[in-house]
């Protein structure tokens, strides 16, 4: 097994802990005006705890603490509590991003719009529920350099969104949307605050911000293949949305004009059998090849930019690990 996932896989029972804990407390608060009050802010708050305790893989949380430990120090309660606070802001992203895509599932699990029912007032309360994660996410994080990079993803996620609207889009349009979402917020982000509260340098900042750059949109690559090619099983998520809702993914752009792919991107009632024959075209197309092999390219990339920390006498452990995630990013399943 890469030395980074077993790390990482060691990590995750601690945050899950860490993030368990903090629910419990939320809850035991009891806030409300009313008893109807006090039992729908429960009802937030568990939906929330169980929705972000699904299984996952915990990137962020840790590369909030590996940015830390690249200073040799280990993590105190700051940095477990900011990495706590990164988990909620991400469930919050996610559950907004369930709202706009309309999708049904997240991580085996209904998306918080269908836990509340669906129509106008699922929709709402996936707001509201993710509004409240944000606040509580923020109130964790002294670095208020996250309220930036927050911005920035909502930025990109806007630009996604559009890109529909757009006629005719380019593989700059998309990648411009993996490096303002998930390159800033995946790996920038958490990276950073980790690395602020440790103090490190900004030539170290510098070499984590190309590491970032490519490592994260190698990592959105990969999402985009196995959001077409996935397992449903293992990724908790159906592998037919991406290609009925329309998304815009260097995987779909470059098989756009194969009729097969043309007569089911966008339909959310397509066929079955239809969205395998696209499947195949994308692949016989050689656009499953292309995003493969620039996910390659920019993981190694990354990597290598990891490696440049060693220049900087900076923890070799902490190293090794994301040097290991640029790695298993591109491998893995989920």
């Amino acid at each position: 097994m890469n030395p980074a996932v077993r790390l990482l896989k060691e990590y995750v029972p601690k945050i899950d802990a860490r993030i368990a804990q903090y629910f419990d407390r939320e809850i035991k608060k009891g806030f409300g005006f009313n008893g109807r009050q006090v039992q729908l802010v429960r009802e937030i708050l568990e939906h929330s705890r169980e929705y972000i305790l699904r299984p996952t893989k915990r990137l962020r949380a840790s590369f909030v603490h590996y940015g830390y430990k690249l200073s040799g120090k280990e993590p105190d309660e700051k940095v477990w509590q900011s990495a706590v606070g990164v988990e909620l802001i991400h469930a919050a992203l996610l559950m907004h991003d369930d709202f706009m895509d309309e999708d049904e599932t997240r991580r085996g699990g209904l998306t918080t719009h269908k836990y509340f029912g669906g129509g106008h007032y699922g929709d709402a309360m996936a707001v509201n529920v993710g509004d409240v994660l944000l606040c509580l996410g923020f109130e964790l994080i002294e670095d208020r350099g996250v309220f930036r990079a927050i911005a920035n993803t909502a930025y990109g996620q806007a630009y996604d969104v559009s890109l529909e609207s757009f006629g005719k889009w380019t593989e700059d349009d998309v990648l411009t949307v993996h490096k303002a979402k998930t390159a800033i917020y995946t790996y920038e982000n958490p990276l950073f605050i980790g690395a602020h509260l440790a103090g490190l340098s900004q030539k170290a900042l510098e070499i984590l911000h190309e590491y970032a750059m490519d490592g994260g949109v190698a990592f959105q690559l990969r999402d985009d293949v196995l959001g077409v090619f996935g397992d449903p099983k293992e990724t908790g998520k159906s592998a037919d949305s991406d290609l009925r809702q329309g998304k815009c993914t260097l995987l779909i752009l470059k098989a756009l004009d194969c009729p097969k792919v043309q007569k089911i991107w966008g339909k959310r009632d397509a066929d079955k059998g239809d969205i395998e024959l696209a499947k195949k075209a994308i692949r016989d197309s050689g656009s499953l090849e292309y995003s493969l092999n620039l996910m390659r390219k920019l993981a190694g990339r990354a990597a290598v930019s990891a490696a440049k920390l060693r220049e900087l006498k900076l923890n070799p452990e902490a190293i090794d690990y994301l040097q290991g995630i640029a790695e298993y990013m591109v491998q893995r399943e989920v």
